[in-house]
């Protein structure tokens, strides 16, 4: 005879694990809310979309149900469901069955669903991004493309090829990606390099970043890099410069760049891309 699944695997217990059509389930979006989380708005993602286009939803959301209104709310796991819902389009389009969430209903108290909520998001221990260039390479010897690996880790296939160069690199370039010190596509670059000069240009690297902000820090070791471009302006930046002077070719160049104006000629067009790309606003990834 058969033994039922808790004694098959040895466990202590077990709980009902629920399935829902996604568009069933409530995202709070009420301020007053107990189950309230501003993240509620995030645009969807796409690649954690693709990602359960591929292989479902492989951790449960934590819902209750209202007690006023009947509504079956999301407490945790609102990004997995919108995922879920923008997966099923793509599988409609194509003519295959849909993907439900898996659900558990959480047993505590309503009002308390905050730290539930803070709880789930802030304790966590993410990869390293030595660990994680292992488990891509393990998936790439098993036959896995960089395209499919991408899924899998729910990222750009650019980003899978940045992460597996790491392995390529000496330990000082592995160690100062580890402790945030310099970015996976800068051990990517110095991959290429002898170990004798990787070692000695990680140690430009770190010594550039030291004391500095993001930004600045992200200039700096581009430099050390040799790639002094010039990073593009942000919406908020543009607009400011255009406080400064809303007049002329180059305003209504600026002005036609964010989509508030009128095209204008080619002339006025080239000193925009010139605006937008003469100094730096984001620091490398």
């Amino acid at each position: 005879m058969a033994k039922n699944s808790i004694d098959a695997y040895g466990a202590s217990g077990k709980t009902n694990l629920l399935y829902f059509d996604p568009e069933v389930l409530m995202l709070v979006t009420d301020e007053a809310s107990p189950l309230y989380d501003p993240r509620v708005h995030l645009p969807v993602d796409e690649d954690l979309a693709r990602n359960i286009d591929y292989q479902g939803v492989l951790e449960p959301v934590l819902i209750q149900k209202n007690p006023e209104t009947g509504d079956v709310e999301v407490i945790v796991g609102r990004q997995r469901v919108k995922a879920t819902r923008l997966a099923n389009e793509w599988r409609k389009g194509r003519g295959v069955a849909p993907i439900h969430v898996p659900a558990y209903v959480h047993k505590g108290e309503r009002r308390n669903a905050l730290d539930v909520i803070v709880s789930e998001n802030e304790v966590r221990q993410a990869d390293t991004p030595l660990g994680r260039a292992e488990k891509m390479r393990r998936l790439m010897a098993i036959g896995r493309d960089e395209r499919d690996i991408a899924v899998v880790f729910g990222c750009k296939p650019a980003t899978v090829r940045n992460t597996l160069a790491l392995l390529e690199c000496c330990a000082d370039v592995q160690k100062a990606v580890e402790s945030g010190r310099i970015g996976v596509t800068h051990a990517k670059q110095l991959a290429s390099l002898e170990p004798a000069e990787q070692r000695a240009k990680v140690a430009e690297l770190v010594a550039a970043g030291n004391g500095v902000g993001p930004h600045e820090r992200a200039r700096k070791q581009r430099e050390v890099l040799g790639d002094d471009r010039p990073r593009m302006k942000t919406r908020k930046q543009i607009l400011a410069e255009l406080e400064v002077d809303p007049t002329g070719e180059r305003a209504k160049a600026l002005r036609w760049v964010l989509g508030i104006d009128e095209p204008v000629a080619l002339p006025g067009l080239a000193e925009a891309k010139e605006a937008m790309w003469d100094f730096e606003v984001q620091a490398a990834v």
